[in-house]
């Protein structure tokens, strides 16, 4: 089997990440922050010792790293905790819906307007994309790291840098290319940030988060159980456990703690790698006349979205499966980016690289092309 739906999830994980979830749910097994005993305490250390891995992974120095289940629950609690009535959002063309959905209800309930940047002012100066998109009630500023259709890398610190220059707070969507793309959110002027660990991350599914630069003041999201001060009627405003009501995925957050650990020591390889295989599936991809290859032209991660000639995505994607070849079609959760792309009732075949895959994968990939095409 070939796979290549890494966007989604990436199926194969370093055997480190499998060591550390086996070693939390066989050895450790409880909870942090629910009981006084040598186990409860080891559980709070190794919680503690993971906000203060992925602070530092993201550039900042403080442990302020609230940990939810994915990276869709940590950007609602952002929005709904820092959007006020009246606020406007400026974000681009290219977020996912986990983005689009939440400040498009929020609109629907009168509360916030939201602009979006297209496709071609994203290569706009800052100056221009800012006296174009922002208004005197902009308050935030929100940008994807990657297309999660394409690949194209939209992360643009000089953009994020003017923006917060102009008392806007900017807040970064890394969940495709966390693992591939260094952020430092001090340098590239990034107040929040969300992530999920099963993708680029490399750890596995059921952990996400809110990276903040400075202790939010906000409401949580969620109410309940806290694991400190149990007397109170609503969450403590303590930070970040007032945000993080419920019992946490410990053998997620734990594999996250190994799989970063593994990204510090192998990331520039795995990079290097997976650029010699993007370059070569570009390349016999783009010499195929009856191919189209989205946003060949930009900075990309290792995804490649393409489209047949007279063969739509879903049959695209079911041909490929006979040939043993795991690949996605369709929507992608990604509509403002059909939209700007103009796919919107076809789709896109998207081909996702990871770590695992091979030149002999890509090669394998294009006669799959070439026969189904």
């Amino acid at each position: 089997m070939i796979y290549l739906d890494n966007a989604a999830t990436t199926k194969y994980k370093p055997d480190e990440v499998y060591d550390a979830f086996n070693y939390y749910v066989r050895e450790i097994g409880v909870s942090p922050g629910r009981g006084s005993y040598q186990l409860g305490i080891e559980a709070s250390r190794m919680l503690y010792q993971t906000r203060k891995l992925v602070g530092r992974y993201f550039g900042i120095t403080e442990p302020n790293v609230v940990f939810t289940k994915n990276s869709t629950e940590a950007i609602n609690l952002f929005f709904r905790g820092v959007l006020k009535q009246g606020d406007h959002v400026v974000i681009t063309c290219y977020e996912h819906n986990a983005v689009l959905r939440p400040l498009h209800k929020m609109k629907e309930e009168g509360i916030i307007d939201y602009s979006v940047i297209n496709r071609n002012d994203l290569l706009l100066s800052p100056e221009e994309i800012f006296k174009k998109y922002v208004r005197k009630n902009t308050t935030l500023f929100e940008m994807t790291l990657a297309s999660n259709l394409t690949g194209r890398i939209v992360f643009n610190r000089e953009l994020l840098q003017f923006m917060k220059a102009k008392g806007i707070k900017t807040f970064v969507d890394s969940s495709q290319g966390a693992g591939k793309i260094t952020i430092n959110m001090a340098e590239d002027a990034v107040d929040y940030l969300a992530f999920t660990g099963h993708k680029d991350l490399l750890a596995l599914p059921g952990v996400g988060g809110l990276v903040c630069a400075e202790k939010p003041t906000w409401n949580p999201l969620i109410q309940g159980g806290t694991g400190v001060l149990g007397d109170e009627y609503v969450n403590p405003d303590v930070f970040p456990e007032g945000y993080e009501a419920g019992t946490l995925n410990m053998p997620a957050i734990w594999s996250l703690n190994a799989a970063i650990k593994w990204l510090n020591e192998n990331r520039e390889i795995v990079k290097a790698e997976e650029l010699k295989l993007q370059q070569k599936l570009l390349t016999e991809l783009q010499r195929l006349s009856n191919v189209t290859v989205y946003d060949a032209e930009f900075e990309r991660l290792g995804v490649v979205g393409i489209n047949i000639d007279g063969v739509k995505s879903n049959e695209v994607v079911q041909a490929f499966d006979k040939y043993g070849i795991c690949t996605r079609g369709g929507i992608h959760c990604a509509i403002l980016a059909h939209e700007a792309l103009h796919t919107k009732e076809i789709g896109i075949v998207r081909m996702s690289l990871g770590w695992k895959n091979s030149l002999n994968d890509v090669e394998a990939v294009i006669d799959a092309v070439k026969k189904v095409g």
